[in-house]
């Protein structure tokens, strides 16, 4: 590849959990990484980061200059989203915000690539958006469904790995199972209570409407990305004591008639969707897929 064909990348939260998962996904993907610029908070700016035998340094995002950059994939907090992304993207870098902090932004598409990539052809804000985490694994086969059979309506609940809400409460869901098998004291710095051995039923706060953040977040973001603003979606959404990759129970009433053949042959064909007869989050923890499996058919 000539060097006018690479691009000028950065990765903003690169010592963070996802941002390592960036990095890990630009190599996999030999993505045409020329310059590589890497953001992080002042506590971690100076910090040396290996990809692909290169060793760049953590740059303070407070004070970085974004000049010269292509694109830049950001996953730190959103209020510092909030103010680096529109400034990122104000001199001309094409941001991916991996944020809830310009989600709800009608200007900025929301995008799963599977669902719905045709909403890139126009980014005139230069920011792109995806979904939270939940909502992405659920929207993949549902949007197939939708597309072939139509969907009335969805009831999904749950089951979330403690990596998605970040470092820290990882770090303590692994100290509490140290603890319990006598080898360290446990820590309990995220959540009020114990996560190992334990589950919480909510993830973010839950609102006025007994709602929690999480649930909120998969409702909305659902029907905008299916242009279904009236479909009717019910989540439960629940914290379960698992270090990575999330799983989901999703039933899909469908407007059309189907048997479990043309549904499975549907899911099949779809683009980011594998088949597995019964997932589980242990054996599926590098796949980049939604697997889905256990499809069955009201009877």
């Amino acid at each position: 590849m000539s060097a006018a064909q690479l691009l000028s990348v950065g990765v903003a939260g690169a010592t963070g959990l996802v941002g390592r998962e960036f990095l890990k996904l630009l190599a996999r993907r030999n993505f045409p990484v020329g310059a590589l610029r890497l953001f992080g908070s002042a506590r971690s700016a100076g910090t040396p980061v290996h990809f692909g035998g290169r060793h760049p340094i953590v740059e303070d995002l407070q004070d970085a200059d974004p000049k010269g950059l292509d694109l830049a994939f950001f996953s730190v907090g959103k209020e510092a989203a909030r103010t680096h992304v529109p400034r990122f993207a104000d001199q001309g870098v094409l941001v991916v915000d991996n944020s809830a902090a310009v989600r709800e932004r009608r200007d900025v598409p929301l995008v799963v690539p599977e669902v719905n990539a045709s909403d890139l052809t126009d980014v005139g804000s230069r920011i792109v958006a995806n979904p939270n985490c939940s909502t992405i694994i659920m929207v993949v086969p549902v949007a197939c469904l939708h597309r072939a059979f139509g969907v009335a309506e969805v009831v999904v609940s749950t089951y979330q790995a403690v990596s998605g809400a970040g470092r820290v409460a990882l770090e303590d869901l692994l100290s509490q199972a140290r603890a319990f098998a006598g080898r360290g004291t446990e820590a309990w710095r995220h959540y009020d209570r114990p996560i190992f051995m334990n589950l919480i039923p909510k993830v973010g706060p839950i609102g006025p409407d007994g709602d929690c953040t999480e649930e909120r977040k998969m409702v909305a973001e659902t029907r905008r990305m299916l242009r279904h603003p009236s479909l009717r979606i019910y989540a439960t959404t629940v914290r379960v004591p698992v270090e990575r990759c999330h799983s989901e129970s999703i039933l899909v009433r469908l407007e059309r008639e189907a048997t479990a053949d043309q549904i499975r042959a549907v899911l099949q064909a779809a683009p980011g969707i594998t088949l597995t007869e019964l997932p589980t989050p242990r054996e599926l923890i590098a796949s980049e897929a939604v697997h889905v499996g256990r499809l069955r058919v009201d009877p």
